[in-house]
């Protein structure tokens, strides 16, 4: 079973590792977009990368344990401090299913009950999403029960967040101190600092993050619950009998295995991935126990009886409770029969056997279409069949290579898309938006060192194993990883599921670099090393003199958002049939705007003959634009429909308004507006919707406001800027490491 799990893990990272090279989104250098240029700008970013946690790792290992702890307070404040500020600053909305949970718990401080009919039935459907929204309800009415005003409501689920991500990198760092010591521990919390990840997903507020810290705490308990069994063996051999210390070991004991069980369900209802901690912790101890099989499979069985049955006990009864509590919380909330409506565990399995796994909006209206839970399984099972078999064994390979980068390869996690929503600047701009393509370089330089880290990692584990038969140190953690990357084998596949194995990737990746460094002075090359960072250094140079021309000197299209409420959720107004069902949307800002784009549904294509009339004014009553007369029929499906204006440019925050009316309609040759209508969280509170004239709670247009222009990537003066600031790091770390080296 080492072996094998080794072997997995090395294959399946080196060959994420490798492709991360070429598969990720590198259209902002435009004519460099090529798979080539893409891989020298890794190679370049991943060697200086390394050198830099080289160079961290000695000046860590170095210090004394006091300076350690003090490094530590300041590396976990820095992350503390990076994620409220990315907050403060960047202040991203949730999107998407994170919105459809929190938006569902506020309406529950109303109704007291998840609704079936929500989202056309987004709730009735995906019920593996009750557990977070029921726990996200008790604490919203938590906060409104202490007075806390529902527009800091985000804020506050988002802060959630955060101390969710923090206590995963806590219980990372205690992970590694157990195993591999302090050095090592404090090693990955400055890995932690220096990954972007740690920061961008901030406001993500969803199952990915919240579960986190439970596998985190599955695996930490597990290995404190080791620990202590090792303590009882030892204390066997030597003495036989029963003492005070080994009394206190099994009430410890006992405790680890209670919160276990707590642990565990918390984990698993809020993500299903979070019980593969728990799987590779049975699998882990099973192999130890197997280990030990020389002293008597018998004496093994008994001891472990002796020792653990009521630990056991502990554990099934802690696990029921939370179960039982789970359990109830939904048969009190929901009120609807969702055994029927949701959909089956093979709806994802069926729905990820094609192309490269990922959703596909057709799969999910057939099983819809199905009225029972048993004729949607057997629906989707007979799918799933015809496509293993029209794929054959090696289209299930390749198919497996597909899922695999589609959950791994892209460094981002796709957060771009989640942050989008957001408070727009220059600091936006470098981050997620317009100019953030050097910080993408960096994050995709930083997953595939990571990977190729990792899957070296594992290689080098299994050689040892094979000679010296040593079990790996962090097996536990390396099989946890391995399972997460088999499970998505099987699942649905999305860049955004790898999250919430952010940090087991760390501990790895810490845990290399730190072998590897360590293994420095046994080579006699060891004091060349610093020509890596120096290549690196002069490839990066290179780069950026041929990237000038993509960058300075190419005109390309800029979109400066001022609002960008794409969102559209809520009781849908249908098709306009009414020539009294006028739309007027307000909106405020202090941003120049040239563009206004609004989402719409367009069921007949070019056909449609019906025409609206448009009008903005400002807030003295001003008319800013008008076109008597757009034509449906310009309206692509469900594209965003933009509207041109001239430039305006708002004497500080102005007030301004859409007014949308039917010209000309007939039955279904008109359009239907898309709009965030729930009534219970406002979007966008500097608007305000009304249709037919009455104005819709909490209610806004799905529409954005924008600056086009043709401008260029950077100026002359910003690239030069960025480009000193990076040679001077690359250098920096240059010079460190050959001080360090030679």
């Amino acid at each position: 079973m080492y072996t094998l799990s080794l072997f997995l893990l090395t294959l399946f990272s080196l060959y994420i590792g490798v492709f991360a090279f070429f598969r990720w989104n590198a259209s902002f250098l435009r004519n460099l977009s090529h798979a080539p240029v893409q891989a020298l700008f890794i190679l370049a970013f991943g060697a200086l990368l390394l050198a830099a946690l080289v160079l961290l790792y000695r000046l860590v290992n170095s210090m004394s344990e006091k300076n350690q702890k003090r490094l530590e307070l300041a590396f976990f404040l820095i992350l503390a401090v990076g994620q409220l500020g990315f907050l403060a600053v960047i202040r991203p909305q949730l999107r998407y299913d994170p919105l459809k949970i929190f938006d569902m718990a506020i309406e529950m401080l109303r109704m007291h009950t998840i609704s079936g009919t929500y989202e056309t039935g987004y709730f009735a459907r995906y019920t593996n999403n009750y557990p977070l929204t029921i726990l996200t309800y008790w604490f919203l009415k938590l906060l409104q029960g202490v007075g806390v005003p529902e527009s800091g409501f985000m804020l506050a689920v988002q802060l959630v967040n955060v101390v969710c991500i923090l206590v995963s990198v806590v219980l990372g760092y205690l992970i590694l101190k157990e195993l591999k010591g302090r050095t090592e521990a404090v090693f990955f919390l400055g890995i932690c600092v220096l990954c972007p990840l740690s920061y961008v997903w901030a406001g993500y507020f969803y199952t990915a993050n919240c579960s986190m810290p439970f596998l985190m705490g599955i695996l930490y308990l597990g290995i404190r619950i080791q620990k202590t069994l090792d303590a009882f063996h030892r204390r066997t051999v030597v003495h036989s009998v029963l003492t005070t210390a080994s009394n206190y070991r099994k009430g410890r004991l006992t405790l680890l295995f209670a919160l276990l069980g707590v642990v565990t369900v918390f984990g698993f209802k809020l993500r299903a991935t979070a019980a593969i901690a728990l799987i590779a912790l049975c699998i882990d101890s099973a192999l130890r126990s197997w280990r030990r099989r020389e002293e008597g499979l018998a004496g093994l069985i008994g001891e472990t009886l002796r020792t653990l049955s009521v630990p056991f006990i502990a554990f099934a009864v802690t696990a029921a409770l939370s179960l039982g509590l789970f359990s109830s919380a939904v048969n009190t909330y929901v009120n609807f029969d969702y055994k029927n409506t949701g959909f089956p565990a093979v709806h994802w399995v069926m729905m990820s056997a094609r192309w490269d796994g990922s959703f596909d909006q057709n799969d999910e209206n057939y099983t819809v279409s199905f009225e029972t839970k048993e004729e949607k399984t057997a629906a989707d099972l007979a799918i799933l069949k015809e496509r293993i078999k029209e794929a054959g064994p090696l289209g299930l390979v390749a198919l497996s290579g597909r899922k695999l980068l589609n959950t791994w390869v892209d460094g981002t996690d796709s957060y771009q898309a989640e942050d989008s929503y957001a408070s727009y600047g220059k600091v936006y701009d470098y981050l997620i938006g317009n100019k953030s393509g050097l910080l993408l370089i960096y994050t995709q330089a930083f997953r595939t060192l990571e990977m190729l880290v990792i899957g070296l990692e594992a290689a080098n584990a299994l050689v040892r194993l094979r000679r010296k038969k040593k079990r790996p140190q962090l097996f536990l953690v390396q099989l946890t990883l391995l399972g997460g990357m088999a499970f998505h084998l099987l699942w649905e596949t999305n860049p955004l599921y790898s999250i919430g194995f952010t940090y087991l990737c760390l501990m790895l990746l810490a845990d290399g670099v730190a072998e590897f460094t360590e293994a420095l002075p046994d080579y006699t090359v060891s004091d060349r090393l610093w020509i890596t960072p120096a290549a690196g250094t002069v490839l990066l140079a290179l780069l950026l003199v041929f990237a000038k021309k993509e960058l300075v000197d190419t005109p390309i299209e800029a979109y400066d958002y001022a609002i960008d409420q794409y969102q559209y959720a809520g009781g849908y107004d249908g098709y306009v049939t009414s020539y009294n069902q006028n739309y007027v949307q307000t909106f405020t800002t202090d941003k120049p705007f040239n563009r206004i784009s609004i989402r719409v549904i367009n069921p007949l294509d070019d056909y449609n003959q019906s025409a609206f009339c448009v009008r903005l004014t400002d807030g003295s009553g001003h008319v800013v634009y008008e076109n008597d007369r757009f034509l449906a029929g310009l309206v692509t499906k469900t594209a965003l429909y933009e509207f041109q204006l001239e430039d305006i440019v708002p004497n500080g925050e102005t007030a301004y308004t859409l007014e949308i009316w039917p010209g000309y309609i007939e039955d279904e040759n008109s359009l239907e507006f898309l709009s965030y209508t729930t009534g219970n969280w406002d979007l966008y509170p500097d608007g305000q919707l009304s249709v037919g004239g009455e104005t819709v709670k909490n209610g806004d247009l799905a529409f954005a406001v924008y600056q086009y222009r043709v401008t260029t990537y950077f100026s002359l003066k910003q690239y030069l800027v960025l480009c000193a600031g990076m040679i001077m790091l690359a250098v920096g770390v240059t010079v460190l490491s050959r001080k360090m080296f030679v």
